[in-house]
This record gives C-alpha cells, sequence and structure tokens, in this order.
C-alpha cells in the first residue's frame, strides 16, 4: 500500500482531486491531494494550501511515500513541508497536460532524460506525445457521481460552447450559429457557458443537446467528455492520432468554420442520427473515463515506477 500525495498549482480540471478520491474509494493505497491555488471553478478540494500553516501540512503528510504532480513539482513549497528529499524517481509521476505544459516540452524532455522521472498524460494527445516522447498513457476521470442527470429539450437544438479563448474557434462558432438561427429561428440556440462554478456549467449543460468544443487542439479532454456523458452530439477538432488510437469515440470532427456549419447543420436535420450520437458518447465514457476503469491504470503505474529501471 501506497500514502500517496497528489499535488496540484491549480486545481486542475478536478483531476487531482478526482484520482484522489478514486484512490481511497477503488483500491488500497491511502491518498491526499494538495491544490496549491483555487480558481474561479470552484472544484472540490481536499487540502488547500493557503488554509493550512507548514508546519500542520508537515504534521498532515509526514507519512507520505509516493508523489503525484500535475504539471511540475513545487519544490519550495514541498521544502517547506518537509518533503523534498523524499522525492526521487522510484516514488514520483509527473502528470502532463494543458497549455503549460505544451509550452514547455523541452523542459520534460530532458526531466525523463535526466532524472528518469515517470511522465504520463493523454497519450492520444498529439501536441505533447509527439514532442516529449515517452509518456505512459492516462485518461481523464469524470466525477460521475457529481453529474446532474440530463435534461434536455425535446423541441429546439441547444449547442453549448464555453468561449475561454479565442484560438478555439469562438468567432467561428459565433458566426456559425447567427446564420444557423437565421434558417431555423425556431429550433436553434446557442448557449454560452462562461465564467461560472464547474457544478453550475454542468447543470446548464444538461439542458442542452449538443456541444461544440474547440478547433485549437487536435483532441479530447473534460469538456468533451462530460457532454458526452450527458448524452450530447458533441463537435470538435479530433486528429488522426487520436482516431487511431480511440477509433471508437464518437466526436464529430470538424477542421473549419464552413465544415462545422455544415455538420451542425446535419445533424439538426437529422435529430434521430443525432440522438444514436449522443447514446454512443455515453457509451464511450462510461467504458474509458469512469474512475473504476481509469483507477486501474494509475494502480499499474505505481507498481511500475516502485519497481522498474528508470
Amino acid at each position: 500500500m501506497a500514502r500517496i500525495l497528489i499535488v496540484c498549482h491549480w486545481d486542475n480540471g478536478q483531476q487531482g482531486i478526482t484520482l484522489n478520491n478514486a484512490f481511497n474509494k477503488f483500491t488500497e493505497h491511502e491518498s491526499r491531494c494538495l491544490t496549491i491555488n483555487e480558481s474561479y471553478l470552484k472544484y472540490e478540494t481536499d487540502l488547500l494550501y493557503h488554509k493550512y500553516s507548514n508546519l500542520e501540512l508537515r504534521r498532515l503528510l509526514s507519512d507520505r511515500d509516493f508523489f503525484i504532480f500535475s504539471e511540475s513539482i513545487p519544490w519550495e513549497i514541498m521544502s517547506r513541508i518537509g518533503l523534498a528529499d523524499r522525492i526521487n524517481k522510484h516514488n514520483t509521476i509527473i502528470r502532463v497536460g494543458g497549455t503549460f505544459c505544451r509550452r514547455r516540452t523541452n523542459d520534460y524532455l530532458m526531466l525523463w532524460l535526466r532524472e528518469g522521472f515517470m511522465l504520463t498524460g493523454s497519450m492520444h494527445d498529439w501536441s505533447l506525445y509527439g514532442k516529449i516522447g515517452r509518456i505512459a498513457p492516462t485518461r481523464n476521470i469524470l466525477p460521475i457521481e457529481k453529474m446532474p442527470k440530463p435534461s434536455p429539450p425535446n423541441d429546439i437544438i441547444k449547442v453549448a460552447f464555453s468561449p475561454t479563448k479565442q484560438k478555439k474557434g469562438v468567432a467561428e462558432f459565433n458566426r456559425v450559429m447567427t446564420q444557423l438561427i437565421k434558417e431555423y429561428p425556431e429550433s436553434v440556440e446557442a448557449v454560452e457557458i462562461i465564467g461560472k462554478p464547474w457544478e453550475e456549467c454542468v447543470k446548464i449543460k444538461a439542458h442542452a443537446t449538443h456541444t461544440f468544443d474547440q478547433m485549437l487542439v487536435s483532441t479530447y479532454a473534460n469538456n468533451c467528455i462530460e457532454s458526452m456523458y450527458l448524452g450530447h452530439t458533441v463537435l470538435s477538432k479530433i486528429d488522426p492520432w487520436t482516431r487511431a488510437l480511440y477509433p471508437d469515440l464518437p466526436v464529430i470532427g470538424v477542421n473549419s468554420e464552413q465544415d462545422l456549419y455544415h455538420k451542425l447543420k446535419q445533424v439538426i436535420e437529422e435529430p434521430e442520427r443525432s440522438r444514436e450520437i449522443g447514446k454512443l458518447g455515453r457509451e464511450f465514457v462510461l467504458r474509458y473515463h469512469t474512475p473504476e476503469s481509469v483507477i486501474k491504470t494509475w494502480e499499474a503505474l505505481i507498481e511500475h515506477v516502485k519497481t522498474a529501471q528508470l
């Protein structure tokens, strides 16, 4: 049994706390999760750094013997709470993902080559895997027990979108929706979700029917996973690498504004097909992204890191 400490610089799409809860519920390991910063999304936290003194954290975490870090190791904080000297390549995993890591791929490559630390992340994310190389495959976890019951309308198409970055396709999506609303004035509505806590976001999505994710990174992550679980037809940019690893991924691939227009129009005009895609999406999430399924990979990775010649 390992006494695990998961450390997140931010609440990281609640992947740290969700992994923490899965370890404690489904394995013999015992885990705590230390979150250094909190965002407006107000995810669940276990230990929030600013609410404890370093002395209190030393006492609470003095028995930790395995470490999982999100994005990087905060050496200064680990030193303050008396754990820096314990961290080594046989008891540490670094989870890579997101914009922060994409901007520092050479640093992570050196962290593996020089220090031997095990890196994990979504192997289907070619923007990282293609540049770093050895990333042990893990999958995002959806906290199923926190998800609302889907309650989509029967008389209107509601397309959810979270415009967090312009590069994700905000302008393109707005132009497409403006045109489609003109063509189907009583049948189509755009649902913008921004600046709200996560629980409120998924409640809004539970009353939508479709999701446009993005046209920036050619893979899928939390937003797609949540929407698929809610039975949405999801449209997003998906590259051939992701398709090779997940040929059963039922996300409709879109590569341009014109492509988005035609494919969204098609699913609007074919409601039965849309419902079937939504059903397949929910099944996909239950197959690959539940805590029970993903935690098995993490258990095996811990044993590998402990025993392998890294």
